[in-house]
């Protein structure tokens, strides 16, 4: 397990460079060899740190190059996992980029004053946004404007982020956390139409994008609605409603992530589900025919198969198996 003061340290430098680095400059940074520091942010994992081989850009790494990379990683099979290969393709120079990730959160009650106090940080979302009309005179604000809470502080130590000044915690929020995002029209989200329900189409003042795909749980293949949070319009509301373009981005490639993680799980279950099945079922006479049915979800709930067997006078086997339990 990686050690949490270095790990905060190292999401402190992240946040202060923008949320994300090559690994070669936030190396300079630490005393530690490129391959211990990249043990470190492996040991980490990608609930802490995510760690992708990507195509170097020269010089300062310009945001336009930086969107172009994460437009790629959008692609089908453009991104990469933690601690491997992934980003885009290409024949120029390779690079490890780290991405600095967090599962805290603003807390949605406290916004309506209905939580005192929680797992979740207890601040402000105007003022993160820097939209506050009491930025100026954040004791009128009935919203606390200070990271420094007991409750803000308890929060951010159990996430183990030490030291993080309101700046770059606000880069690490604006990069993981949804809320920070603008609206999702709901409407866009219903219906098979290009645009949904939603009748204003491009001319919508809300988010047009997955609202399952930003929270990180779209188990659709092939979603849809859109997954691309920097598409045209997309990025013409983002710069209307003031947002910072490269957390945007930051939180495009850690959604991408995210979103092809959750579907290799989801395929992983589903071939040990065939693997049980085949295995459960292997003494059944070679005879007998299954009638097309369906199968439930849970093979531990209720039967397994919807549809019948049916045999020309063989019995089934002699020995106990779940032929005799999940069989109608």
């Amino acid at each position: 397990m990686a050690e949490p003061t270095v790990c905060s340290f190292l999401t402190k430098v992240l946040c202060a460079n923008g949320g994300r680095m090559l690994l070669q400059d936030l190396r300079g940074h630490v005393e530690l060899s490129e391959a211990r520091l990249r043990d470190v942010l492996r040991q980490a994992g990608p609930e802490r740190f995510l760690l992708q081989e990507v195509q170097e850009t020269e010089g300062p790494r310009a945001e336009a190059q930086a969107q172009a990379q994460a437009q790629a990683e959008r692609a089908p099979g453009g991104a990469g996992g933690a601690g491997g290969a992934g980003g885009a393709g290409g024949g120029g120079p390779r690079a490890w980029r780290v991405v600095a990730v967090s599962s805290a959160r603003l807390c949605a009650r406290y916004q309506r004053g209905d939580c005192q106090a929680c797992d979740q940080l207890h601040l402000c979302r105007r003022h993160m946004l820097g939209k506050c009309p009491n930025r100026d005179c954040w004791s009128t604000c009935t919203l606390s404007h200070d990271i420094h809470t007991p409750v803000n502080m308890q929060v951010l130590k159990n996430h183990g982020l030490f030291g993080l000044n309101e700046a770059q915690l606000r880069i690490l929020l604006l990069q993981n956390d949804p809320c920070l995002l603008p609206e999702v029209c709901l409407l866009y989200n219903k219906g098979e139409a290009l645009y949904g329900y939603c009748n204003l189409k491009d001319k919508c003042n809300k988010f047009h994008v997955c609202k399952s795909f930003v929270r990180g749980e779209c188990r659709l293949p092939k979603c849809k609605r859109s997954h691309q949070l920097t598409h045209a319009s997309a990025l013409t509301l983002l710069q209307d409603q003031g947002l910072n373009i490269p957390s945007v981005i930051n939180f495009q490639i850690i959604s991408t992530y995210k979103h092809m993680k959750l579907h290799k799980m989801l395929e992983n279950q589903g071939e040990r589900v065939g693997t049980w099945v085949a295995q459960s079922f292997k003494c059944l006479p070679l005879a007998w025919v299954m009638i097309p049915g369906s199968w439930d979800q849970d093979p531990h709930q209720g039967s397994l198969l919807s549809g019948k067997l049916e045999s020309p006078s063989l019995d089934l086997c002699s020995s106990p198996c779940l032929c005799s339990f999940y069989v109608k």
